[in-house]
């Protein structure tokens, strides 16, 4: 049962929902999708202001050229700085330390096919498409990141905001992070705050998801360049060239079987953790090391031998395996096939990579935040995990912290696609189950 103090925290959020809505519009005109990746320091700049107004310690921390390098800056396209800001709201103390993290880089926006301005945060009262599960008639907002990530950004700004305007001083300390990159990795974002020790907590929340599940496990990811060298000559006269493009083929053939016949059978079982209908469909229900071959560039014209080939690679790793062996393995298939032929020449590079994860469904942090989010919202969430990744990677693996997935959206949404969307309820109850878990996970004086 909710208490008076709670309640009026709940009450606040509710009789905020314009102010939330206008300072969302203002994140979502800022274009930080990447790559490249432009404009997280106007982000940033903005959070700072609205973070410093609530009684924060704010810092803003551009990652370092080690870390632009692990992103794989160059094969990415990435420009401009790599801003995270880092929001402290302390307590008096004797409590612990949660932090919170929801990124500020969105999906790429299309060049067609949208009916709204992606930029624009449009509110309509209705819309086209699936409805949320959480909309109580409060209207839809669209636009880039309205769902991944910027809704959540807003929804944690509000829930912090609730509990200071409600005069609710809290026992432990309360950090907030909006950091860059998590579409791609996340390695130069909250890969950067983690692992060089800026944010440190006893437990963490992942803002980015949807609100119809809590995420506890994830898949690790590498992103490989795979480059085949050959000698161009004559279409006509093949036999006295060496195609680039055919060597690249054989080593598809070796990674698809690779893919097939040994990565489909390394599973990681996840008891009490649902992958989703089509995946249970497929007859998969853990997760399960995969790959895909992304993208394939080669060749001049048909007249000529092809002397260069090279495609981008994604491995997807299941919790338990580290990025060397990983790195590895995937190298002995390429050795294995340029056994057999002395004319295969290749090079291989990593672009990036993070490691995946399980917290137990049986985990007591796990457990309790369930509680408190249907106490919140009405609804209890299953748990759920998926074959991507997320930057939550790196609070439960680097940061050795318990740590829960939610957020805004969901299938509904539209994320990553033309005219994505979010319920404007829906971020209200994500906003009341932030609250409600910084209230009773940090404890209240």
């Amino acid at each position: 049962m909710l208490s008076d103090y709670e309640k009026q925290v709940f009450h606040y959020i509710e009789d905020n929902r314009d102010p939330m809505i206008r300072f969302l519009q203002e994140l979502v005109a800022i274009d930080t999708q990447t790559p490249p990746g432009l404009n997280y320091d106007k982000v940033c700049e903005l959070l700072d202001n609205k973070y410093s107004s609530l009684d924060c310690e704010t810092s803003i921390h551009e990652t370092t050229e080690k870390y632009m390098e692990l992103s794989g800056a160059d094969a990415l396209g990435l420009e401009g700085p790599r801003s995270n800001i880092v929001a402290v709201y302390e307590g008096s103390g004797g409590g612990p330390t949660l932090h919170i993290s929801a990124h500020t880089d969105t999906a790429a926006i299309q060049g067609e096919g949208w009916t709204v301005f992606p930029l624009g945060g449009k509110v309509t009262q209705d819309t086209p498409y699936e409805k949320s599960i959480h909309d109580k008639g409060g209207g839809y907002i669209w636009g880039r990141g309205v769902a991944d990530d910027k809704g959540e950004l807003a929804a944690m700004t509000l829930a912090l905001e609730a509990i200071e305007k409600s005069g609710i001083d809290l026992k432990g300390d309360l950090i907030l992070t909006g950091n860059c990159d998590e579409e791609i990795g996340g390695v130069a974002g909250l890969g950067y705050i983690i692992r060089e020790g800026i944010v440190e907590a006893d437990m963490g929340i992942q803002l980015d998801g949807g609100l119809t599940g809590i995420g506890l496990a994830a898949m690790g990811r590498t992103r490989f360049h795979l480059e085949t060298h050959g000698v161009s000559y004559h279409g006509q006269v093949p036999i006295l060239g060496v195609n680039a493009i055919e060597k690249m083929s054989k080593l598809n053939m070796a990674l698809n079987d690779y893919w097939r016949n040994v990565l489909l059978k390394r599973r990681v079982p996840v008891p009490g953790i649902d992958l989703g209908e089509a995946l249970r469909e497929r007859g998969i229900t853990d997760l399960t090391a995969m790959l895909n071959i992304g993208t394939v560039r080669g060749g001049v014209q048909g007249a000529t031998v092809p002397d260069h080939c090279s495609q981008e690679i994604l491995r997807g790793m299941v919790p338990g395996e580290t990025f060397q062996k990983v790195f590895d393995e995937f190298k002995a298939v390429l050795d294995g096939v340029k056994a057999t032929d002395s004319d295969l020449d290749y090079s291989l590079d990593v672009i990036n990579y993070r490691e995946g994860y399980v917290v137990s469904a049986d985990d007591p942090y796990a457990l309790s935040c369930q509680g408190i989010i249907e106490e919140a919202t009405g609804k209890k969430l299953p748990f759920t995990g998926t074959l991507a990744s997320t930057d939550m990677n790196y609070q439960v693996v680097d940061g050795g912290m318990p740590c829960v997935n939610f957020g805004v959206g969901g299938t509904y949404s539209r994320g990553h696609k033309q005219d994505e969307n979010a319920s404007i309820d829906e971020i209200i109850e994500c906003s009341k189950a932030v609250a409600l878990i910084i209230m009773r996970k940090i404890g209240v004086i």
